[in-house]
């Protein structure tokens, strides 16, 4: 590595050379440009200054001080890259609380709001406090009942240099722990002899990690912030990157090729929008590809079975949602995952930032994208979206809109059934289903979307989940 470095350096060393009167130049890449005699008359020039004057010297000194900068950040990015990660299964007891049955049920709110706080406990406790290393993020497994209150177990993820021990690491952590517990003032009571660390590798990590819904992985097992999301679809030119949205399904439509988008909620079960099966409900002639493309895709499953909503009224598209049953289950992976339905009372205030993704077109009219884009949008109350010059009264209980009043970002055609998801922590829930909208992206006629929270006790009567 510091071979490499060194190579680096002296190759932009190479490109700086000082001219014979004294003058700091630039290698040129090219020969340079002659002229003659006759075009350019000589001159009579002033005697030039000693090469090591004041000015001159400041200018040197610049130079290499940036050059030496370059090359820092060169053997900089090369250490990081020759970072990795360490995974650690953490168990302990939390005595200041007590435990409630809901704590069993992942989806619960209580599980939800509980298993953050825990999450932003550890980041606390971690975060700056690892050396050489750095804490990548926590996430809570289980929380089960114990006679003191509540036992917790927890994935930890850190970075360290490559040529580190897991062991070694491990001793480092379970001695940050035991630091901060003593200088930190935390809102959970941590039985210190009940903490346990042990190391697993990143397929035990990954399967741990299976039990909980909207988590998003890079292909190195690597958590995907929130922040690595950009504006696409109507208007946009990039596309999603692999594991960015594991839950987004294609359904095809045998011989006729993508009709709508979906979202994984199980490893059997898929959210979508009633209209998408107005053409056609016969389960045998539909499938469900995952991937960010729909050719060629990662993972393809047949439909079995398809419910779609008994109130369901095409004319003003009031309870437009269903489900679908895959014949055969998924087995979760970094780019197969299952988005978090929200808890029946969550509401998102106007102005709350959510996504939504699909492989529809990104014009209006426009063709299927093979490759599965994302749009960056907003929650619009319905207040505003119900007014004259909006939709005037069109937007009933159950739906949600999304998008801006100026247009330009939006859903379009083939992103119907697509999911809506907004970010809790780094975990993804999905708020709603793509349903309908004027054209595509135009001034105050933005997406309005199935709102899921309203239909979250429909969707248990059907799957259970």
């Amino acid at each position: 590595m510091a071979r490499s470095a060194l190579l680096v350096l002296s190759r932009l060393l190479s490109h700086v050379r000082l001219s014979t009167e004294g003058h700091l130049c630039l290698k040129p890449e090219s020969r340079p440009v002659e002229f003659s005699e006759a075009e350019y008359p000589q001159a009579e020039y002033e005697q030039r200054q000693q090469f090591w004057d004041p000015i001159r010297l400041s200018l040197f000194t610049l130079v290499i001080a940036a050059i030496i900068g370059i090359a820092i950040g060169i053997v900089t990015h090369f250490v990081v890259e020759d970072d990795r990660s360490f995974y650690y299964l953490a168990s302990f007891k939390v005595t200041n609380i007590k435990y409630k049955e809901n704590y069993g049920v992942k989806s619960s709110r209580e599980f939800t709001e509980r298993s953050h706080q825990i999450e932003r406990m550890m980041s606390r406790i971690f975060r700056r406090s690892s050396g050489v290393g750095r804490f990548v993020a926590s996430h809570a497994i289980r929380l089960s009942p114990d006679e003191q209150g509540m036992r917790v177990l927890m994935v930890l993820t850190f970075r360290y240099p490559a040529t580190d021990s897991a062991e070694q690491i491990r001793k480092k952590i379970k001695r940050i722990f035991y630091q901060n517990l003593k200088i930190k003032q935390l809102p959970l009571t941590i039985n210190k002899p009940s903490f346990s660390l042990t190391t697993i590798d990143g397929k035990k990590m990954r399967n741990l990690l299976n039990g909980r819904c909207g988590i998003r992985m890079t292909s190195s097992n690597m958590p995907l912030p929130a922040s690595s999301s950009t504006e696409r679809i109507v208007q946009g030119r990039e596309i999603a990157m692999e594991g960015e949205w594991p839950w987004q399904v294609s359904l095809q439509l045998l011989g006729a090729g993508h009709q709508c988008g979906a979202s994984l909620i199980s490893n059997t079960w898929l959210l979508t929008a009633a209209h998408c099966f107005r053409r056609n409900k016969d389960p045998s002639q539909w499938i469900a590809t995952f991937g960010t493309t729909i050719t060629p895709p990662a993972v393809k499953r047949n439909v079995g079975k398809i419910i779609v909503h008994e109130n369901y009224h095409r004319e003003t598209n009031e309870n437009d949602i269903a489900l679908a049953q895959l014949t055969t289950r998924v087995e979760f992976s970094n780019i197969v995952q299952r988005v978090c339905l929200p808890d029946p009372s969550t509401t998102l205030p106007p102005k709350t930032s959510v996504f939504v993704t699909g492989f529809g077109s990104i014009v209006d009219d426009g063709p299927t994208q093979n490759k599965l884009r994302q749009a960056q949008v907003e929650t619009i109350s319905t207040d505003v979206c119900n007014r004259k010059d909006v939709y005037d009264g069109l937007i009933t209980p159950g739906m949600l809109c999304a998008g801006f009043m100026e247009g330009k970002v939006d859903a379009c055609k083939g992103d119907s059934g697509g999911p809506l998801v907004y970010d809790n922590h780094d975990i993804w829930y999905i708020v709603g289903i793509v349903s309908w909208g004027q054209s595509c992206a135009l001034p105050k006629k933005p997406g309005v979307y199935t709102e899921v929270t309203k239909y979250r006790d429909w969707i248990t009567s059907k799957t259970g989940i």
